[in-house]
């Protein structure tokens, strides 16, 4: 009996090759944005040419989508799991997971900062938001507590994008700030979580005299690396 030929499936150096470049297209999008960031610049960080950059990936519309959605997971799983009745407590820890996100991914924080801004073109073209799964998750969580009455009404879809954005900022910007209220940065992300705290739960709040109850539970959290 003749013996079976096995599958050949994805040499293992290819898979990580690609993992290699889109790692090193995280930290260069990131840092120079989409337009600022060529291929080449890509392939040299990875130490592999162009033209195997071209093959792995094709285009650098597809390597940045790819990368977009690289960062989409990471955000996934920093998406909290709440199976208790929508609260001011919950909604606030639901911001303070992006926070810690944002510095736990600081580079990804960053271009995502970067695609918020600039990116105004292919956001009219794209097929799919990145964001969508995060941003649903909260305005759901939050509708679900206007609802039933524990949360005030606003519009919660606005809420949302203007604090993300918020903290996505301060994760940026955060070594400047750190520079310009001189202090140790531990410090500044304190005061800065504390803060959130403090302008969610008000927003939040029917009862302007409620505040949350996680108010003086603190915990800075630096940036890795």
């Amino acid at each position: 009996m003749p013996t079976a030929i096995p599958k050949l499936g994805r040499p293992k150096h290819v898979k990580d090759t690609d993992l290699r470049c889109l790692a090193a297209a995280e930290e260069l999008f990131a840092v120079r944005g989409f337009e600022g960031t060529s291929l080449r610049e890509v392939s040299a960080a990875v130490g592999i040419t162009s033209a195997a950059l071209i093959h792995h990936f094709g285009t650098k519309e597809r390597l940045y989508g790819l990368v977009l959605e690289r960062l989409a997971k990471s955000l996934d799983s920093y998406i909290m799991e709440i199976s208790e009745p929508a609260s001011i407590e919950t909604v606030v820890r639901m911001f303070e997971r992006f926070l810690d996100w944002s510095f736990d991914q600081q580079h990804l924080a960053q271009l995502l900062l970067r695609e918020l801004m600039e990116n105004r073109t292919r956001v009219s073209r794209a097929r799919r938001m990145h964001l969508l799964s995060l941003i649903a998750s909260y305005v759901g969580q939050i509708r679900s507590g206007q609802k039933s009455g524990a949360l005030r009404q606003f519009d919660a879809e606005l809420f949302v994008y203007y604090t993300l954005g918020a903290i996505t900022h301060f994760s940026a910007a955060a070594p400047t700030i750190d520079r310009m209220l001189r202090v140790d940065l531990g410090d500044a992300i304190s005061r800065f979580r504390l803060t959130l705290r403090d302008n969610v739960a008000a927003m939040l709040t029917a009862n302007p005299n409620v505040r949350s109850s996680s108010k003086g539970k603190t915990s800075a959290r630096r940036p890795r690396g």
